[in-house]
């Protein structure tokens, strides 16, 4: 049952999943945009670099979930990749809840959370295809 509930939803899940992450690439063209109104924190001009770069890597990330759907061979590193990135994701927002810069990073969390669960989905699915 777990196996045919992935197999119905695996594309659809990883196309809206990749273009939701993929959004993360408007931090690496529009820095100052996305720290001031995404996350909601100061813009500081020493970080672009850093913040472009993180930017750029989450956003290919994001494309090449998109690109999974369509490729299944590409499934299980892409999303092994994606959990642990993830899931750290995840783990560093709950971990800083006291903060009041994790505020911006709640709904990318909790996106990334519900990823991950599914992605352990898959995974169990995946042992479901084995003979016994």
């Amino acid at each position: 049952m777990m196996k045919r509930f992935i197999d119905i939803t695996i594309k659809p899940f990883l196309v809206i999943t990749g273009l939701g992450t993929a959004a993360a690439g408007v931090n690496a063209f529009f820095p100052r945009f996305a720290v001031e109104t995404v996350q909601k924190l100061e813009f500081v001009p020493e970080q672009t670099i850093f913040i472009q770069h993180w930017g750029i890597m989450v956003c290919l990330m994001g494309v090449f979930m998109i690109a999974a759907a369509f490729k299944a061979s590409w499934r299980t590193p892409i999303l092994i990749y994606s959990t642990l990135e993830k899931s750290f994701m995840v783990f560093l927002v709950l971990s800083n809840l006291d903060r009041s810069y994790s505020a911006g990073f709640f709904a990318p969390a909790t996106m990334d959370a519900v990823i991950v669960v599914y992605s352990l989905l898959y995974f169990l699915s995946l042992r479901q295809d084995r003979p016994a």
